[in-house]
């Protein structure tokens, strides 16, 4: 059943008219553990003790990327060929165990052994080679000097010749690939970004990738260009804006305010696919609410907000066109609307009003934040009726009330955190509070921080409420993986409190006994002193200087295939798969 401020913040969105029918991220480069050739991308012949050329595998020679030798050769620690009698060696993986007792080891790629059965082949059988696809499917590779490999084994152009699509070498998995994050080249058009887990030319999914409107990351493909609105905040009499619908929108003449640029774009029924673009201003103020009204039509229509411009998030409370700033709702997410919102910061200066939410939307739609933080709210953050929520490197910060409300009891809905944080949310008694509240949701939270938060207190019932994470009966699952998750302890017994639904968590920092198995469990006050605050954000850095323990402590991550390259600041994590990783939103020493 919808709860009371549900149908509160619903009979105040009633009257909502029904229609009928990027900042740049920093490049991803990431290191690799294998001696890689500065053009051949693999492995080089080495020089024998008389100065010539040494193949691979001979008798004190290098062994291949594999870690084998010819016959009987084995391969040293010193990854030389030598004498059969060593027959194996290993190599050392990173310290993988965490000062937790509950945390299971995790197994690195480089834990494998690195010896293996000699491969032999004829390279002029061509490439890929019969002989080692019958061995080994993932080295179908023949080198000159007759041994068996990935990519690395090719020369140079190797891949080209193999296969023009596919001219790059991944040394990460020895397969030739269209892309890696060093090397897009081949991206272009309708498929501009390069896919870092499987290494192919996609649709976009960053705003960046679409820089002359935005990504519609949904459907993976850019905003047309020829649906671009501009927004200058001010007033008509400076003659810098208009508020004549229909007779603005170019950048010559931008419309005074964001809602006159959307009753231009549903001036002849609700479109998708409208970029709306906010150009600096000299107006000392800033910038009121959005309100897109609620459109009744059979597939969702998709807006795109973002600013001309690009600045450190650090400053955008203080730039015009990118403060958003009201004492009600500061931005309406109608049904069936797909709202793009990058860049922004989002104030709200109300003290009274529960309905005087950061972001709120209704059934059938979805919202993402990009590089953005919403903060000081009176009602939550982000409230859903039934709506998606993205967010990415994106913050939720010192709300009155919940961070992040998920009331979706009539309609399922998602919340998907990735580098981003939810932090120091409070609450006014009877409204709730703390981190997350959760009904009929799905949570899929990666590299991201629920810290410093705190729910309403029943003195009668410690345990009523979760301070991070409060989940209404078992209606909630998903997984939150590699992040860090801390109450402010005040009162309640719980940070977490989700027991009965299919909720996982792992790899992760946190504060809860119901979920320690697999994690690394400290107390709420001890996994705080990890972090820093920003207080203008709410992002919460790596202290550098933890009261109890050091930053070392927080690399128990796992990094697989999909995570993000990058951390909330845009500082290139290892990115390689079952890395070890900084739980959390930051990379430290990056």
């Amino acid at each position: 059943m919808r709860s009371p401020r549900a149908w509160s913040y619903v009979t105040f969105l009633a009257s909502t008219v029904v229609l009928g029918a990027c900042p740049s991220t920093p490049s991803a480069t990431t290191d690799t553990d294998t001696d890689v050739g500065p053009t051949t991308g693999g492995q080089t012949q080495t020089m024998g003790s008389t100065g010539e050329e040494c193949p691979i595998g001979d008798l004190g020679c290098a062994c291949t990327q594999g870690g084998a030798c010819n016959d009987d050769l084995s391969c040293s620690p010193e990854q030389k060929c030598v004498p059969g009698e060593t027959t194996t060696t290993s190599e050392s993986g990173p310290d993988e165990t965490t000062e937790s007792t509950t945390a299971e080891p995790v197994t690195t790629d480089s834990d494998a052994s690195t010896t293996g059965p000699v491969t032999p082949c004829n390279p002029a059988d061509g490439q890929p080679n019969v002989e080692c696809m019958d061995i080994d499917a993932q080295q179908p590779f023949c080198s000159d000097a007759g041994v068996c490999g990935g990519c690395t084994v090719l020369p140079p152009d190797g891949c080209a010749l193999v296969d023009p699509d596919k001219p790059i070498c991944n040394p990460d998995d020895g397969q030739c690939v269209a892309c890696t994050s060093d090397d897009q080249s081949l991206c272009t058009g309708a498929t501009p970004a390069c896919n870092p887990a499987n290494n192919t030319c996609e649709g976009c999914f960053e705003h960046s990738h679409c820089p002359d409107t935005a990504c519609d990351i949904l459907k993976r493909e850019c905003f047309p260009t020829d649906k671009v609105l501009y927004i200058r905040h001010g007033l008509e009499i400076d003659k810098k804006c208009t508020n004549k619908v229909g007779q603005g929108g170019y950048e010559e003449a931008p419309y005074c305010n964001a809602n006159l640029a959307i009753d231009h774009a549903q001036s002849e029924g609700p479109t998708s696919g409208w970029t709306f673009k906010f150009l600096e201003t000299d107006a000392a103020t800033f910038h009121g609410d959005i309100h897109i009204p609620s459109v009744d039509v059979p597939e969702p229509i998709s807006y795109a907000f973002v600013h001309v411009g690009s600045f450190p998030q650090q400053e955008l409370g203080q730039k015009q066109h990118t403060r958003l700033e009201s004492n009600g709702p500061v931005i309406t997410v109608g049904a069936n609307v797909v709202a793009y919102i990058n860049n922004f910061s989002i104030y709200s200066i109300s003290n009274q009003d529960d309905n005087a939410v950061g972001v709120g939307c209704l059934q059938n739609s979805s919202v993402f934040l990009d590089a953005s933080y919403i903060r000081d709210t009176r009602g939550s953050g982000i409230r859903s009726i039934g709506c998606d929520v993205y967010l990415r490197r994106s913050s939720v910060y010192n709300s009155r009330t919940e961070g992040v409300e998920l009331n979706c009891a009539e309609q399922h809905c998602e919340l998907h955190m990735i580098n981003s944080y939810i932090s120091d949310n409070q609450h006014v008694q009877s409204d709730g509070g703390g981190g997350i509240f959760a009904e009929n949701a799905t949570l899929d939270i990666v590299f991201s921080g629920i810290l410093g938060n705190n729910a309403e207190i029943d003195p009668n019932d410690m345990f009523a409420r979760g301070d991070s994470i409060h989940c209404v009966g078992d209606t909630v699952d998903g997984q939150i993986r590699n992040s860090a998750i801390g109450r402010k302890p005040m009162g309640n017994a719980m940070s977490i409190k989700c027991a009965g639904g299919d909720l996982t968590i792992e790899h992760t920092l946190l504060d809860s006994d119901d979920f320690k198995t697999g994690n690394n469990k400290k107390a709420g006050e001890d996994v705080l002193g990890y972090f820093l605050t920003n207080q203008l954000s709410g992002a919460r850095p790596i202290n550098p200087e933890p009261p109890d323990g050091l930053p070392k402590d927080l690399e128990f991550a796992v990094w697989e295939k999909g995570d993000p390259q990058v951390d909330y600041d845009g500082q290139a994590r290892k990115a390689k798969d079952k890395q070890i990783d900084f739980v959390g939103a930051d990379v430290m020493g990056q």
